[in-house]
């Protein structure tokens, strides 16, 4: 398998460029051949706040503009010229990244702009974005008797830490570590269902580096979504187990191996009324 390493800088957006006020917004990625790719961070609302009459629109535009602008320069040109952008200015230091395929490299580039990008979480306790899914299989697991707060305890726990900025959806420890996590392709989004793919992934394969005994498992919801196969071969990659949530073979197999990592493989679901 080959290694391929990239180099990247921080994009930020300055105001009044005689100011130091700023805000990230993405990332500017220069590849081994020569060739940049650039990404901008999936919300942008930050920038818009610090300066209203920014255009997000034509912020995105510059995905595929500002590579064709850097096209022929080599990496000390094209930094040179990034670090003197109008209100944009790269980072004056450059980080480092390897990746295997083009679904690692939007891995990598995930997580960076995650650390670099995304706005810091309020200080406030805020109720997590979850997916139907989601509910669908913590309301399965609760009425099995298998959730709880105690990982110790062979119970499932829901957003279990695994590493740094990283959380599984839900986890499970009885000298191996069982890691779940869901994709629910059921929205109208498809940016937004090939951005949780990708976040799904990672928290995956960072699960594999959290132990080195892991099971992981991922659930997947929308059987007549356009985009099944392609999450289905993306998530094998990171996964050992992939099952659509509308197979019931699927679930049975999911339930049989659960119950058994639990240690209550024989407590049914509660009867419809």
């Amino acid at each position: 398998m080959t290694l391929n390493i990239a180099h990247y800088g921080v994009l930020s957006h300055y105001p009044q460029t005689n100011r130091t006020e700023h805000a990230n917004i993405g990332i500017v990625v220069f590849l081994a051949d020569g060739s940049v790719r650039v990404h901008f961070g999936q919300d942008l609302k930050k920038l818009r706040a610090m300066d209203p009459q920014v255009d997000l629109d034509v912020v995105r535009s510059w995905e595929s503009g500002l590579p064709k602008i850097l096209a022929g320069q080599d990496l000390e040109q094209a930094t040179a010229f990034l670090r003197n952008f109008g209100q944009w200015k790269l980072s004056q230091n450059l980080g480092k990244f390897s990746y295997t395929d083009e679904d690692n490299y939007l891995l990598r580039v995930a997580n960076a702009l995650h650390s670099l990008v995304s706005a810091p979480k309020s200080d406030r306790r805020e109720r997590a974005e979850v997916s139907r899914l989601h509910m669908d299989l913590k309301t399965t697991f609760n009425a099995k008797g298998w959730l709880g707060r105690n990982i110790d305890n062979h119970e499932i726990v829901e957003r279990y830490p695994i590493g740094p900025m990283t959380t599984a959806e839900f986890a499970l420890q009885n000298g191996r570590l069982h890691v779940i996590e869901s994709l629910d392709l059921r929205t109208s989004n498809p940016s937004a269902k090939r951005h949780d793919a990708r976040s799904k992934a990672l928290t995956l394969d960072m699960a594999r580096k959290a132990s080195d005994n892991t099971a992981r498992y991922a659930v997947l919801a929308g059987i007549d979504s356009p985009m099944m196969s392609e999450a289905k071969a993306l998530m094998g990659d990171y996964s050992e187990h992939v099952f659509t949530w509308e197979s019931a073979s699927d679930m049975n197999q999911l339930m049989a191996v659960l119950g058994k990592a639990t240690g209550k493989p024989g407590i049914p679901l509660p009867s419809p009324n």
